[in-house]
């Protein structure tokens, strides 16, 4: 018992972290009147800046630190408590849990050893083959799972086929190639579709709150789905020209394939599972089309399908105790402080900010998306809270698309993306799980990260708003 109270005690740093977040907010509260800004605007940016440290500095768990910043707005004059709480909620959590129900559902299925088996199958021992293959049905499973889950799924049939490849740690190639790729592709799949990534979700959801600008699911894909293709085939490119892996055993497909000869056909509610979760991606297909067809409604109905008893993979106990409450009560907690960096006047401070900053020769289309994803980028890579990100960003960043004439779905996209991928340091929670399994080091991912994150600035600044265009998105 000591020993456990011990472990719980706080760390000296994380002292320090909370007394300069505490400063932070003093200082505010004291300082003389700002010009442009209102006191409840000050406040509702120091106490984001103080979120924001303590974030980073993983001085108190996520949710927590999110909890503190909605009871902070209240207690500092930024708001009513009732009013804090009403902004927290909303259709979004609800297709948040949809989108969690998936991942449960689906990982109790044997799909994802199936698709295993067939990518060595097909490749058989050539190692760019392999690792294409199974970069691509992990970006196809993030399609229907979050992103995280579609990680999670591969790294266990990767971690095996690395053991029984006779794999080193740290000085494998193959080793640090495929523990790099999955979660590189998870990111592609995360690209292609809303569901693909709860930050997706999320910054639809802040645009719609934000700038009353309403993105459809087959809207997303028309201009995600390009995205997933190009960043899936140059993050492999990257992996096998800079690690140049090993080839694999033929005992190691061998042993893969056995596994997958003994599970048999389908069960019932295997295919039960797979056609609730296709019907639910049809309907949000049909709801661009279809405006009673609410996105949130549809998850909650898939959710209750799901749970049937025998109808599926899907336990709805098990749903309670693996959905990722932490998760949804820092998108809530974040949605609030959005609304209220907007409702006091710190969302077109910082955008003067922004701009006075700016050389007049950037003051161009072209180069606010290149700033703009570049600072993006940036930020993710240092706060590795994706719905953070996309919280501290799409304000801002909205109101620059409006000012230089940038399709608002350009923007949206832009944001979704940069709080969703973090290519350069395995902090953020898709590679941070494959980084754990110890293959390679924060340098090896650093060392070749930095290719696909220039790739992905380019194309956002370039393909991203000629898609707009074409498509004829505002």
């Amino acid at each position: 018992m000591t020993e456990r109270i011990v472990g719980r005690a706080l760390r000296p740093r994380s002292l320090i972290c909370f007394a300069i977040a505490a400063a932070i907010i003093a200082v505010a509260a004291m300082a003389p009147a700002t010009a442009g800004l209102a006191f409840e605007g000050r406040m509702v940016l120091a106490i984001l800046a103080a979120g924001i440290l303590l974030w980073v500095t993983e001085s108190m768990p996520l949710p927590a630190t999110a909890l503190l910043i909605l009871i902070l707005m209240p207690l500092t004059g930024v708001c009513s408590f009732e009013e804090a709480y009403a902004n927290a909620m909303g259709g979004t959590v609800f297709f948040l849990m949809g989108t969690f129900a998936f991942t449960v559902a689906l990982d109790a299925t044997t799909v994802p050893t199936r698709i295993a088996a067939w990518v060595l199958r097909w490749s058989g021992t050539s190692t760019p083959k392999m690792l294409l293959g199974f970069m691509a049905a992990t970006a196809f499973l993030s399609f229907f799972m979050s992103d995280v889950a579609a990680c999670g799924v591969f790294i266990s049939v990767g971690n095996r086929l690395l053991e029984l490849n006779g794999a080193e740690k740290l000085k494998s190639p193959l080793g640090k190639a495929m523990m790099i790729a999955i979660p590189w592709a998870s990111y592609a799949g995360g690209c292609a579709v809303m569901t693909g990534n709860g930050c997706n979700v999320v910054t639809v959801g802040l645009f719609a709150e934000l700038f009353d600008v309403h993105m459809s699911f087959i809207e997303w894909s028309m201009l995600g789905l390009p995205f997933c293709l190009i960043m899936l085939l140059v993050a492999w490119a990257v992996l096998v020209v800079a690690y140049r892996p090993e080839p694999i055993s033929q005992a190691s497909i061998d042993a893969t394939d056995a596994e997958a000869s003994q599970l048999g056909p389908l069960t019932g509610p295997e295919k039960g599972t797979i056609a609730i979760i296709a019907g639910a991606m049809a309907f949000w297909i049909a709801s661009s089309w279809v405006p009673a067809l609410n996105t949130a409604m549809i998850a909650i109905v898939a959710v209750v399908l799901l749970s049937l008893p025998g109808g599926s993979t899907l336990e709805f106990k098990e749903l309670v105790s693996r959905m990722n409450w932490g998760v949804l009560v820092m998108i809530m907690c974040i949605l609030s402080v959005a609304h209220f960096v907007v409702a006091t006047g710190a969302g077109d401070w910082m955008v003067g900010a922004i701009m006075a900053a700016l050389p007049d020769a950037w003051k161009t289309p072209l180069m606010v998306l290149v700033v703009l994803s570049a600072v993006g980028a940036v930020v993710h890579n240092v706060v590795p809270v994706g719905p953070a990100v996309a919280g501290i960003l799409a304000y801002p960043f909205g109101v620059l698309a409006g000012d230089f004439g940038i399709s608002m779905y350009c923007m949206l996209m832009v944001v979704a993306w940069q709080a969703s991928l973090a290519y350069i340091l395995p902090l953020d929670c898709v590679p941070i799980l494959t980084y754990s399994t110890g293959y390679y080091s924060m340098a090896d991912m650093a060392r070749v990260g930095w290719i696909p994150t220039v790739a992905l600035v380019a194309l956002t600044a370039t393909l991203l708003p000629a898609l707009c265009v074409l498509f004829g998105f505002a």
